[in-house]
């Protein structure tokens, strides 16, 4: 089964069809769907796990069900929803539920006579219908009680575990990780594995040179210069000692892990280490 959508440029072409617009709004702490007819306009507030898409597709099947019982048979819903009409474009077993519920009752309008035609309409062009149901999408009250997608529960408890996780690591002032990487998130591989390996040992600050003590039981490194342990905050950024490698290789003598070993990690970072000798201790 498909359904017939057509693009604005054939609006001159249906003025015999009852329009109708729908639209959704998501904000923190809200989600809502509006629904606008010629003498009627249907609101809905809906749980807040429920994504942008979803909302889109409930506002579309809550037009179809307000009309079923109408003595009229031709409709053009409106909607700024590119991604609902490609969806409703085709059957799929493993489609959106809603999209499945909306393709049902279309069969079922359908078979009672009705002609529904499907438009796009891009948002936020001064199209009234389509900014009525936006405004009341915003400020939907009624609450609609709907079984939740599996993709929006998903989502939702990815996104809190993630928020949860950001606040712990936040926490972690003594980590030497996070002083480079604030953020949770993916970083990129490097292609050489040896790199990689090379660079992530920094981003940890946990390098042979810096912590093979540990493993043998022998004291920490020192720096001859500053009479510190060495780690890598110092071999990078402290020691006065590399003072004009720094300036030579990063343009700059005051830097920080971050500028080197950061996300966007600094091209001559390797170079730097090769220079002053530590390369090959990493």
């Amino acid at each position: 089964m498909s359904t017939n959508w057509r693009g604005a440029h054939n609006l001159h072409l249906l003025s015999s069809f009852v329009p109708i617009f729908t639209d959704c709004s998501k904000s923190d702490g809200h989600v809502g769907c509006g629904v606008v007819f010629p003498s009627d306009t249907l609101s809905y507030r809906l749980h807040n796990c429920c994504s942008v898409f979803t909302a889109e597709l409930v506002a579309i099947f809550s037009a179809l069900q307000e009309i079923s019982p109408s003595s009229q048979r031709d409709f053009i819903i409106y909607t700024d929803s590119m991604s609902a009409l490609e969806t409703l474009s085709h059957y799929d077993t493993q489609m959106h539920p809603v999209g499945l519920e909306i393709l049902s009752v279309l069969q079922g309008l359908r078979n009672k006579g009705f002609h529904i035609i499907f438009c796009w309409v891009p948002s936020r062009v001064g199209i009234s219908g389509n900014e009525t149901a936006d405004a009341i999408a915003k400020f939907a009250s009624a609450f609609l009680p709907r079984a939740l997608p599996y993709p929006d529960i998903k989502k939702s408890f990815v996104s809190h575990l993630f928020s949860v996780w950001q606040q712990s690591w936040s926490l972690q002032s003594n980590n030497k990780l996070r002083s480079v990487k604030p953020l949770i998130g993916l970083w990129p591989i490097l292609p050489i594995r040896g790199a990689d390996v090379k660079l992530t040992r920094l981003r940890m600050g946990h390098t042979r040179f810096t912590h093979r003590h540990l493993l043998f039981g022998e004291r920490a490194p020192l720096c001859p210069t500053c009479h510190e342990t060495f780690t890598i905050k110092h071999i990078l950024i402290e020691c006065p000692s590399f003072k004009c490698h720094r300036e030579y290789h990063f343009n700059s003598s005051s830097v920080t892990l971050q500028d080197l070993v950061g996300e966007t990690y600094h091209p001559n970072i390797f170079n730097f280490l090769k220079t002053i000798g530590y390369f090959m201790s990493i």
